[in-house]
């Protein structure tokens, strides 16, 4: 196992095995992960909410344990099968876990794109986990949460456009995805992100309040979390903080300092030199 800091890689060896989900209530835990499955000897098959999916060798699976009922896990040729398995908890991710759901319980696509490039980097972590340090774990864990964060919103916003007015939640996803992809530019804003999607500011503004927030808050507070992680991260302790800032689409140095103390209590500086942030 490695410990990735916002997230794990398990890489297993397990005889034929079959697997079902006991008639007991699900427990929180398993409501709040995503897992990603990568077998790389054998087959998976594997019974989501009803439904089968049979995964093979360099195919990409993704569930949650919410309605995993059952799993066959099968050698091809071998005594044992081996996979990885990543483990996220859901509110690492900024998508919403009901925006997930259309994706899991089945197989990505992974020939080309950002799933083919999850894929890869999954492959790599499992490969080279031997070699990697604590503090390699802490930084490649951030990387792997972006790449699925990447990875399920070009999937969610590849599905039909929702027209305003329906389907309120995926259109919700596909502008929160436009967001996240668009936070250095300091010009993102509300009236932007609804000229993008054609729809008024007004309907922007009912979307986010359905979820208790204002959009201008929801894209101060995912800029502040990404500058947070870059200033938790010690290969990154030569770039100054207005740097960081700055490309986090902060404009002002004082505007970003002051936002960051108000949602973590304590300056930039101060949060960058305490040991509980490495």
């Amino acid at each position: 196992m490695v410990d990735l800091g916002v997230a794990v890689l398990s890489v297993m060896r397990l005889r034929p095995v079959r697997l079902q989900r006991e008639a007991h209530p699900v427990r929180a835990r398993d409501e709040d992960i995503v897992q990603l499955i990568l077998p790389m000897h054998g087959t998976v098959n594997a019974t989501w909410a009803g439904r089968q999916d049979t995964v093979n060798v360099g195919d990409l699976y993704a569930h949650d344990l919410t309605h995993l009922e059952e799993m066959n896990l099968q050698p091809d040729g071998r005594d044992t099968l081996e996979l990885a398995l990543v483990t996220i908890p859901k509110p690492v991710l900024p998508l919403r876990g009901d925006a997930m759901t259309p994706l899991l319980g089945q197989g990505m696509p992974v020939d080309n794109g950002v799933s083919a490039l999850l894929k890869r980097f999954i492959q790599d972590l499992a490969n080279e986990k031997l070699t990697l340090t604590p503090a390699d774990g802490q930084r490649l864990g951030m990387v792997l949460v972006d790449l699925v964060t990447a990875c399920f919103s070009s999937l969610l916003e590849s599905r039909p456009i929702p027209r305003p007015g329906s389907q309120p939640q995926a259109l919700t996803q596909r502008i929160r995805a436009t967001i996240q992809r668009h936070l250095h530019d300091p010009d993102l804003s509300p009236r932007s992100i609804a000229a993008a999607h054609h729809i008024s500011v007004s309907y922007l503004h009912r979307l986010f309040q359905q979820h208790g927030h204002t959009v201008s808050a929801w894209i101060r507070d995912q800029r502040l979390e990404r500058a947070r992680r870059d200033l938790a991260d010690t290969a990154l302790t030569d770039i100054p903080i207005h740097a960081i800032a700055t490309r986090w689409g902060f404009r002002r140095a004082a505007d970003f300092s002051r936002a960051f103390r108000t949602a973590y209590g304590q300056s930039p500086r101060q949060f960058r030199s305490s040991p509980l942030s490495t």
